[in-house]
């Protein structure tokens, strides 16, 4: 017969310690180890079987499946406020780093970056208690600071501070946008502030 103690996790090093001298070799007792697991998880049992004088004693120890992700994956994308503000040549350097060291403060994940010319696309792992609008208003701001610092060509004819447009595009899931998506919304943003 198979007996059970029920210890938790923080006597347990402590009943082994006081009861060291007291087991002789051979004895070994049975410990039943409680985790704490996720809402709706299933348990899974392991076992170890180990010899004693007695006969053979099971270790069962609970563990919790694993857990549920609390994150989210957004695709997320940014066009430059004017059509002529190309994303190209030294730019296209230091702007990965940027949006990098942006998600990084942040405690976010930057999974994938991708630049072209009219607009700045990239995915990106966060927390659920992010709200997309807080982590875009973050990222257009201090990427825009830094643009206009190191490439002041751009903020001569942008007066307002922001180097990308009102809009942004933000989708949930790991999948960069097709262009046909992004040349609808490129459109869309530009209708909206009136040059086309």
């Amino acid at each position: 017969m198979i007996s059970f103690e029920y210890v938790t996790l923080e006597t347990e090093q402590l009943q082994f310690e006081q009861k060291g001298s007291q087991i002789e070799q051979g004895e070994l007792q049975t410990i039943l180890r409680p985790s704490v697991t996720a809402p709706g998880a299933e348990i899974k049992l392991e076992e170890q079987n180990l010899s004693t004088d007695r006969g053979v004693s099971e270790i069962v120890e609970l563990e919790s499946e694993p857990q549920i992700s609390y994150e989210l994956s957004y695709s997320c994308l940014l066009i430059p406020r004017f059509p002529d503000h190309y994303l190209a040549g030294d730019i296209t350097e230091d702007l990965p780093n940027w949006v990098r060291q942006i998600c990084i403060s942040y405690s976010w994940r930057l999974d994938e970056i991708m630049i072209r010319p009219g607009h700045l696309q990239w995915v990106m792992t966060v927390p659920l208690t992010v709200n997309p609008a807080q982590f875009m208003r973050i990222i257009r701001q201090l990427s825009s600071q830094k643009i206009f610092e190191y490439y002041p060509r751009y903020s001569r004819k942008n007066l307002s501070g922001q180097f990308w447009s009102p809009g942004f595009l933000v989708v949930p899931g790991k999948q960069l946008q097709s262009m046909e998506v992004i040349s609808n919304f490129i459109l869309q943003t530009r209708k909206q502030q009136g040059i086309y």
